[in-house]
């Protein structure tokens, strides 16, 4: 009782943070996303640390997290794709060089760090882009596009616990998160396939995203890319909970008493987040 009373209040005061910074997006939503970026990149150098000593590596990686996170944001906001030649090219060299002249540096944290500064970047960059889009079409710009984006991970997300604790037989990935179910995984697609794509209708997401198509063509793709995102969602979930396993931790962190760390909550909505993204700047 202590526990969920924890995880409730945990849970308001996430959203009365995130609502609001979604709703009006701008800069307060990049400063929020960035700072969920960094402490992201730090859940991850500490699992890999454990009870290790750090070292400059992995401080570079935090704040190399950062920098990419406000590189993509510069180069997907105003379309400067050309740019993103010329930081590849910067972060090659630089963990050139630290390959060569760091002592501590070898091939595990050459990985170590790629996963650090992709993983914890990336999928909040998207997220900063989709909703602060400019979209004539939508109400508050990319408002309602986010919404979509969190309607999905939160249907499959959600019904998927409640189908699989309380019908759920059969593991779904026993060797990378046990109590995951079939059932519950099918539950939570199913869910996903409803909510989602209603709204998509109703708000004009349908039409944004599939601008070729008719009004009716638009909302049975809304239906198949909900079905898409969803699997997407379980396996960003799955590969959060296959890198815990690895490492032999129960979360991330607890940042968020009652639910864990950063990723452990935002895990599946980095996945979707970049998927989407990936959709809208092949249409648009």
């Amino acid at each position: 009782m202590k526990d969920l009373k924890i995880r409730i209040i945990t849970a308001i005061g996430l959203l009365l943070v995130l609502v609001p910074a979604v709703f009006f997006g701008g800069i307060a939503l990049e400063i929020i996303l960035g700072l969920l970026t960094i402490g992201a990149a730090y859940e991850l150098e500490k699992m890999y640390k454990g009870d290790q000593k750090w070292n400059f590596y992995a401080i570079f990686d935090i704040v190399f997290s950062l920098i990419t996170y406000l590189s993509f944001l510069f180069i997907l906001k105003y379309d400067a794709y050309s740019y993103i030649v010329i930081y590849l090219s910067f972060f090659f060299l630089i963990e050139g060089f630290l390959m060569i002249f760091t002592k501590d540096s070898n091939i595990n944290t050459l990985s170590h760090s790629l996963l650090t500064i992709f993983y914890s970047s990336i999928g909040f960059v998207s997220m900063a882009i989709l909703r602060n889009t400019e979209i004539v079409s939508l109400y508050r710009d990319g408002l309602f596009l986010i919404c979509f984006l969190f309607l999905v991970c939160f249907s499959t997300d959600n019904f998927a616990y409640v189908f699989g604790s309380k019908y759920g037989k059969h593991p779904l990935c026993p060797l990378i998160s046990p109590h995951k179910t079939i059932e519950g995984s099918v539950a939570g697609t199913i869910f996903s396939l409803v909510l989602p794509p209603v709204f998509a209708a109703l708000s004009g997401v349908s039409s944004y995203l599939f601008p070729f198509f008719t009004t009716g063509w638009a909302i049975a793709a809304t239906i198949l890319l909900s079905l898409v995102l969803s699997v997407i969602d379980e396996v960003g979930d799955l590969f959060a909970s296959k890198l815990k396993r690895n490492y032999g931790i129960k979360d991330y962190s607890h940042i968020f008493p009652g639910h864990g760390g950063i990723l452990d909550r935002f895990d599946s909505y980095i996945f979707v987040a970049v998927a989407l993204l990936i959709l809208v700047q092949l249409v648009h």
